[in-house]
């Protein structure tokens, strides 16, 4: 919410242009199956009026829980925790500009760049160990390729047209991403559009979710049985044909 209030504010303070930013997308859904391997899409547009591009892909937001690992005795275990309440599952970012000096205010109101990510945790902790804990996040969402280290070009094919691929890898969470697409000139937001993205969950992976979020308690228990048929049915193979 605040950063759309940040975004309406610089639109209403910003004059009408006659030439607004077009951008469209080549789908808007991405079905995800058993033998889903990830999906690109291609976003493609124009501008109407001289400035910078920024594009920035966000995904639904989730809680994140961040456990440092500690010795003692020689032996890891599980030590502090900090929870990160609705964080985006997914961050992605493309940009034209060759450095942003003179719009870092407007880059952080708008939380475009990872560092200018908003986190907030669940209960209060101090600077540096939210600092500490948001970075191994961060570090383990790079990792998985949820988030881009750094500003990806955008291609251009004159001064007007734009092109960039989108990729999404195969662990990403379903939901409704949004494809942001911000034209900025002279540190002035001139143009915005957002299109969104759906992600779902088809097949019988879908219907095993959708039971383990509707009927938790079942699904508990029928994980639970699965798992003593397996150990019991592991048992009695090795007893039978490999214990003798």
């Amino acid at each position: 919410m605040k950063k759309l209030a940040i975004l309406l504010f610089f639109l209403a303070s910003t004059p009408v242009f006659a030439n607004p930013l077009i951008s469209g997308i080549s789908t808007n859904e991405i079905n995800i199956d058993t033998k889903f391997n990830g999906a690109k899409i291609l976003l493609f547009g124009a501008r109407g009026d001289a400035g910078d591009i920024v594009i920035a892909v966000r995904g639904p937001k989730k809680n994140f829980l961040v456990t440092k690992k500690q010795k003692f005795l020689g032996v890891w275990y599980n030590g502090q925790r900090v929870k990160f309440k609705e964080s985006y599952s997914f961050y992605s970012l493309f940009s034209t500009f060759s450095n942003n000096e003179g719009i870092d205010q407007l880059l952080t109101d708008l939380e475009l760049g990872k560092n200018n990510i908003n986190f907030y945790t669940s209960s209060k902790v101090s600077a540096d160990i939210k600092n500490e804990f948001q970075l191994q996040l961060v570090d383990r969402l790079e990792h998985n390729k949820l988030y881009s280290s750094g500003a990806d070009k955008i291609d251009f094919l004159n001064e007007t047209l734009f092109k960039v691929l989108l990729n999404f890898p195969k662990n990403i969470s379903r939901g409704t991403y949004t494809v942001e697409i911000y034209l900025i000139s002279e540190g002035n937001l001139l143009s915005f559009q957002s299109i969104p993205i759906y992600v779902n969950q088809v097949g019988i992976s879908a219907r095993i979710l959708d039971f383990a979020y509707e009927e938790s308690f079942l699904y508990g228990i029928a994980a639970v049985a699965f798992a003593l048929v397996v150990g019991w049915l592991a048992n009695y193979l090795f007893l039978r044909f490999i214990g003798k």
